[in-house]
């Protein structure tokens, strides 16, 4: 051996190389194992009932507790679901209903009476509202009908003819009276303006309620824009409102 090589020996007590530590679990790795491995619990069945979650009245609960609970909640927020949709689809048979009986109604007014009765019978009293009126620019009805007006000079609303759409809202007492004369309200009530497009902007239904809320903005109008096209048509076809 030559001067310029050095022997190795080992250092003696010296402690051998430690093992290099395993990575942390996180949770974060243990849902995505979870999620790849869809089959994982049902081959560890056991594992459900030794899994603990502290929503127990004793702050613990095995996972399938927890399952159960979660599940019933769950069943039960479907079924307050359906009810409600029930519940609408009925209000939404018994609209298409009254309707349908309104639309039939117009359909065999004959003259400027029978759409006057039509609406006193199929709208008033079949919607149950207290009060409606169909307002016509520039014409004057051949009797003093109670659903039924002429409007010449300034209409009872500045917004009377100015909507392009049906529109809900609450009017004071003095407001509602100049829509519907003797109505008496010493409150608030609410009014659905309904546009009818045959007239173009000379022609509006008020459909009015003593309650302040029957008729609010937030109210669907799919139903009061059905009723204007066709209460339109069967007022274009019996009024000849003076040029």
């Amino acid at each position: 051996m030559t001067s310029t090589q050095t022997r190795q020996t080992p250092t003696v007590g010296a402690a051998a190389p430690e093992a290099a530590a395993p990575a942390a679990v996180t949770e974060a790795a243990v849902v995505e194992f979870l999620s790849t491995h869809h089959d994982f619990l049902e081959r560890h069945a056991d594992l459900l009932e030794q899994l603990q979650a502290g929503d127990a009245p004793d702050g613990v609960a095995s996972l399938v507790e927890r399952q159960v609970v979660a599940l019933r909640a769950r069943n039960n927020d479907l079924r307050e679901r359906l009810r409600t949709l029930i519940a609408n689809a009925k209000a939404n048979d018994r609209i298409f209903e009254r309707m349908r009986a309104l639309t039939l109604a117009l359909l065999d007014a004959a003259d400027e009476a029978g759409l006057d009765r039509a609406l006193a019978a199929s709208l008033v009293a079949g919607f149950d509202a207290d009060h409606a009126r169909c307002f016509v620019s520039g014409w004057t009805p051949s009797a003093d009908f109670a659903h039924l007006a002429g409007v010449k000079g300034v209409p009872p609303l500045a917004t009377l003819f100015a909507t392009d759409e049906p529109t809900c809202a609450a009017y004071r007492p003095e407001e509602y009276a100049r829509v519907f004369p003797g109505a008496g309200l010493d409150e608030p009530g609410s009014i659905a303006l309904v546009p009818l497009p045959a007239f173009g902007h000379s022609a509006t239904l008020a459909i009015g309620a003593a309650d302040p809320n029957r008729f609010t903005p937030g109210l669907g109008t799919m139903f009061l824009s059905y009723l204007g096209e066709v209460l339109g048509r069967t007022l274009k076809r019996i009024v000849k409102p003076a040029p």
